[in-house]
């Protein structure tokens, strides 16, 4: 049974009450949450706990009265296939090849809620 247990800024991810990853997230716009880390630990992952955790976020942020959610990954990560699959769709980007910070082009994503 998966399970999210609130903590500062986010959840722990419980399997069995057992703690296998973490959600966390800030107001982004002073008001819609933006998941900064979801991370579900290696043993854990591809057992559809990630998706079950994300659909948990979803439910506790409606019932704040939130009406979507951002994330976001870069281009050349699979986590991007993931939120595809679980109902989230590209709104943006960010791209700072051309900057001190040189990282592959960062893709937003969103899903209403």
């Amino acid at each position: 049974m998966i399970k999210l247990e609130e903590k500062q800024n986010g959840y722990n991810v419980l399997s069995d009450l057992v703690k296998v990853g973490v959600i966390e997230y800030k107001d982004f716009w002073d008001g819609m949450p933006y998941i900064s880390l979801i991370k579900i630990d290696d043993g854990y992952r591809r057992k559809g706990i990630g998706a079950k955790a994300m659909q948990l976020f979803e439910e506790e942020m409606r019932g704040k009265g939130e009406k979507a959610i951002l994330v976001s990954t870069q281009v050349d990560e699979q986590a991007q296939n993931f939120y595809r699959k679980i109902g989230y769709t590209e709104c943006g980007c960010l791209i700072l090849e051309n900057t001190p910070f040189k990282q592959p082009m960062e893709m937003f994503f969103i899903k209403t809620l």
